[in-house]
């Protein structure tokens, strides 16, 4: 009779307040990976868009080298990217790298290009909301901020 109680007290399960305890420890250590990751992927996000926009600056200005320093119109973006220009037959940038004729974020929103005097323009990405202003992960990217 001993030798089943004793064979029956060791195998007993785990109790409830230890499988909550482990539940609690996977889920405090999965909030701090889950944080981390996704605060990359954010961060990796802004950085790529920023690439991007260096990408398109220089784009940009070949375009303007070629065409005897004047710079393209807004109503041209991003045709001419794609197209060339007048002196240049040839894409100012790697077109397989973009899908339909589309300069999107890493977001899926188009960069803006504005003309601001007739040498200087800026590039833009509105982050992830795809608006105008906004703060952190939000926060618009421009060429005139970004390595010039």
């Amino acid at each position: 009779m001993q030798n089943l109680q004793q064979r029956q007290r060791t195998r007993r399960g785990f109790t409830l307040v230890e499988v909550l305890i482990v539940l609690a420890i996977i889920a405090l250590m999965g909030a701090l990976v889950g944080t981390n990751v996704i605060g990359e992927l954010f961060r990796s996000q802004r950085q790529k868009a920023e690439l991007d926009i260096e990408v398109l600056k220089q784009a940009v200005r070949l375009y303007q080298t070629t065409e005897f320093g004047k710079l393209p119109q807004e109503s041209d973006w991003p045709d001419f990217l794609f197209d060339g220009s007048k002196n240049h037959s040839s894409p100012f940038i790697d077109v397989d790298r973009y899908e339909n004729r589309q300069v999107d974020d890493p977001w899926g929103n188009p960069y803006t290009y504005r003309k601001l005097a007739s040498s200087d323009f800026e590039i833009m990405s509105y982050g992830m909301d795809g608006q105008p202003g906004g703060e952190g992960d939000d926060a618009d990217i421009s060429s005139k901020k970004s390595r010039e």
